[in-house]
């Protein structure tokens, strides 16, 4: 009997002892000890924490709140990038001592589009058409108006869609804008010049290159100057965002969003795919430190131009900027000569 009790109280000893081990665990954990200690008291504590299910509730949360700051993110950046840039112009005498007539015209969508019609001495029946960068507007070329001027070309000085006095329209990289130039091609046949050009400039450009696939007919150039065009949307964007890893990823709700406000698709905005029905005689023009248009953009344009009548020139070290002020000099005798073979 003794001895069966004395068995008994040493091994309910060594219990208490290791229960008791174990409650200064868990008081070193978490500085309590719940239920009436030992064992009970570990089962206890691991079957109140069922760490998996929290975990992925976590997770989830975390992965449902990122996906909805991604496409707010876009949905902004979207509404920033197709936001029109309307401003008031002032009315102009002259330009280069030429009388300014104010003009306007209907795009094939409705949107109407202003600007100024300028006619060079001597009643010249050649006319070019210009039309600026994004957030540009016709103020912005009239340093192009008055050497064109001087060379006996009138000029057609535009506002494209949501720039200038025209229409507050959705910006659209030149898609939509395309149709502005159609009209103004149009305009400027209609009242008689016999020979019609367009310079545009980066988003401009992007539009008399998306005009030879959206009009019907396209708009009928005797010349084109395309200075600073961007190569695709994907690769713009890669370059006007080169601290965003994956940008082409990470804008994909940008793009989706901007193509509901415009109607064009990030696969419409590509000028490397439409420029190969751009027949017309092309000169192309662009920086060779140029990044925002996209890596090797105008050596793929020009390779890939339906033009049989096409030239090249490359600005040294210049970057994504107006180019007449950066290397004027260059850009003119390149211009003169090759509107001389025109």
């Amino acid at each position: 009997m003794h001895g069966r009790e004395s068995k008994d109280g040493a091994a309910c000893a060594t219990c208490a002892r290791v229960g008791t081990d174990d409650a200064r665990l868990l008081r070193a954990g978490n500085g309590s000890v719940r239920g009436d200690g030992g064992y009970r008291a570990v089962m206890t504590e691991a079957v109140s924490r069922p760490r998996g299910p929290v975990r992925w509730k976590r997770w989830a949360a975390i992965a449902a709140g990122a996906l909805v700051s991604w496409l707010l993110a876009g949905l902004v950046a979207a509404l920033v990038v197709t936001r029109p840039w309307n401003v008031r112009v002032d009315a102009r005498a002259t330009i280069a001592g030429c009388p300014v007539e104010a003009v306007s015209v209907l795009a094939a969508d409705g949107v109407t589009g202003r600007g100024w019609l300028v006619r060079a001495a001597g009643a010249a029946k050649r006319c070019v058409v210009l039309a600026a960068g994004i957030r540009g507007n016709r103020l912005a070329m009239l340093p192009r108006a008055e050497w064109y001027l001087s060379s006996g070309w009138s000029v057609l000085l535009v506002d494209l869609r949501g720039t200038g006095a025209s229409d507050p329209a959705a910006v659209s990289m030149g898609w939509n804008e395309s149709l502005d130039l159609a009209a103004w091609c149009a305009f400027a046949r209609t009242n008689g010049f016999a020979k019609v050009g367009a310079h545009g400039v980066s988003l401009g450009a992007a539009a008399v290159v998306y005009g030879a696939v959206r009009g019907s007919p396209p708009p009928a150039w005797d010349f084109a100057v395309l200075e600073a065009c961007y190569r695709d949307i994907d690769g713009a964007i890669a370059g006007r965002l080169p601290w965003l890893p994956f940008a082409e990823w990470c804008t994909l709700p940008m793009a989706w969003f901007a193509g509901l406000a415009t109607g064009a698709r990030a696969a419409d905005l590509w000028p490397v795919d439409a420029i190969g029905r751009l027949v017309c005689p092309t000169l192309f023009v662009c920086g060779t430190a140029d990044r925002e248009v996209g890596d090797r953009a105008a050596a793929d344009l020009f390779s890939r131009s339906g033009s049989a009548a096409k030239e090249l020139v490359e600005i040294p070290g210049a970057g994504h900027v107006d180019l007449w002020n950066v290397a004027g000099n260059t850009l003119r005798r390149a211009l003169a000569a090759f509107l001389a073979r025109q």
